[in-house]
């Protein structure tokens, strides 16, 4: 009987079948490797140009990312600074600049000082630059007057605009239409507008403005000046400028008509409420949109710091005192309302949980962590900064000056991209990525079919946490009285005075 032991042949047949095999499924993983490549969402992060400042009370780790008033100013090609603040420390100021142009450059100082609050400055600033006869400018909205203790002991946002060219000698498609003899972008004629309600001392800085191409700025500045604004003018300012802008350029996502969405409000400072503004003027004109009629209402949240908070705060309760409050008697004006929609300060995300907010933030929010609409600006919730309808909404009437900068997906869409979406960052997670990814709604065709469109992502960072936390029961509202009784109890009458009367 012959052996059924295989023949080193049969061996060898057999290892060839098994390397076949091998092939055939590393060929099939390559290719469903390659499909699976082929059909990956393609995705681009794009500068939203707001950070929030760096803090002292948080580590290098936390403050990643965020700003320092040297990164603006300690450059050696500074050719001109024009501030605008109500508060301006001019030896901090100074200090920051660096020492090779600090006694050389011009420097102009628009401050709140002599004014009263009504004629207030806000924090802006038109920084020029000079680099080997290569002229640009950037314009800054930060939340911080110009001193030590706002720009790095508190919670701030800044928005930073691109280095702008001057223009050329001819307009470019890019620079935007004729606007009377002058040509250009929305945010130029925005600023111009803007600087032309203060008076006629800002002419020279005006017509510098307006040497430059203003055209790569993506925001969209909502400002409000102090009147009684009627017909076009109305259209301009405050809540009727951000409801024309929301109604123009905001179509909310599916998801965000289907399953509704929250409008969070979180300011440093709170007007009076009483009356039926804040219903009437306030959330009719924030929930506006281009599909508005066809989504739910959204919720409206007012971010606001406990006691406990405060307490526990890296300024505590007295120093925070200045900035951080309710102006007196809203709470019990308001009461009703404020236990509706309050939610507390967390910012254990960002590191923040101990710096308190002098940030004002208007977000809208759905989902897990998608933006529909973010708005970085001085407005607090108040009649004064945003301006109360009269007259049957004839009438505008504003009290302060204020200056925000409004970003939705609308306005960084380019033919390159599918799909734009603005997404909350922290600072662990700086890159964030949609819930919902998927290949059908990522990646597309254009309409030649030669290759995949890219989505962009904007990651905003918010200075607080996602969901946002009710007030429970036991917490109390951080009120300018609450403040004021604290330092009585602390310092004495007298004292109490000296900070809050």
């Amino acid at each position: 009987m012959s052996s059924s032991r295989p023949r080193p042949e049969d061996d060898n047949q057999d290892l060839n079948l098994d390397n076949n095999n091998n092939n055939n499924n590393n060929k099939r993983q390559k290719t469903d490797h390659d499909q699976e490549e082929q059909h990956k969402p393609k995705i681009e992060y794009l500068e939203s140009c707001t950070q929030l400042l760096a803090s002292e009370g948080v580590s290098e780790e936390e403050n990643f990312g965020c700003v320092r008033l040297p990164d603006l100013l300690y450059h050696d090609d500074l050719e001109r600074i024009v501030q605008f603040n109500f508060t301006v420390d001019l030896e901090y100021l100074m200090e920051n600049i660096h020492p090779k142009v600090r006694s050389k450059i011009p420097i102009t100082v628009i401050h709140g000082h002599r004014f009263d609050e009504s004629k207030r400055a806000i924090q802006a600033m038109l920084l020029f630059f000079n680099k080997k006869g290569i002229q640009s400018v950037r314009m800054v909205v930060c939340t911080a007057n110009l001193c030590q203790a706002d720009w790095e002991t508190m919670t701030q946002g800044i928005y930073q605009t691109p280095y702008c060219p001057l223009k050329p000698n001819k307009p470019t498609k890019n620079q935007g239409g004729v606007v009377g003899s002058e040509y250009g972008s929305r945010f130029e004629r925005d600023l111009v507008n803007y600087m032309n309600a203060y008076n006629t001392s800002l002419r020279e800085i005006r017509a510098l403005v307006r040497l430059y191409d203003w055209s790569a700025c993506k925001g969209i500045l909502i400002g409000s000046v102090p009147g009684y604004h009627k017909g076009a003018a109305m259209e301009l300012w405050g809540l009727q400028k951000l409801a024309n802008v929301l109604r123009t350029h905001v179509s909310l996502d599916q998801d965000c008509v289907k399953d509704g969405s929250t409008i969070i409000a979180q300011c440093s400072s709170v007007g009076s409420l009483r009356g039926q503004w804040f219903q009437r003027d306030f959330t009719r004109c924030m929930s506006e949109a281009i599909n508005a009629s066809k989504a739910k209402m959204p919720e409206i949240k007012f971010m606001y710091p406990t006691v406990d908070e405060v307490c526990q705060s890296h300024s505590g309760i007295i120093s925070s005192a200045g900035f951080l409050r309710l102006e007196k008697g809203v709470y019990e004006q308001s009461k009703n309302w404020l236990d509706t929609h309050l939610c507390k300060w967390i910012s254990t995300e960002s590191g923040r949980q101990k710096i308190m907010p002098h940030i004002k933030t208007y977000t809208r929010v759905y989902g897990f962590n998608s933006i529909a609409w973010h708005l970085l600006t001085s407005a607090n919730l108040s009649r004064a900064a945003w301006g109360e309808f009269q007259k049957g909404n004839t009438q505008l009437h504003i009290k302060s000056f204020e200056l925000g900068v409004f970003l939705c997906p609308s306005l960084f869409e380019t033919p390159e991209y599918t799909d734009i979406q603005l997404l909350a960052a922290t600072v662990h997670n700086p890159k964030p990525m949609p819930i919902t990814l998927s290949n059908n709604s990522m990646t597309t065709t254009n309409e030649d079919g030669d290759e995949d469109r890219i989505t962009g992502i904007v990651p905003i960072r918010l200075p607080y946490d996602l969901p946002v936390e009710a007030y429970r029961a036991q917490d109390k509202c951080y009120t300018r009285q609450y403040s004021r009784d604290a330092c009585v109890q602390l310092f004495g009458t007298d004292a109490a005075s000296d900070l809050f009367d």
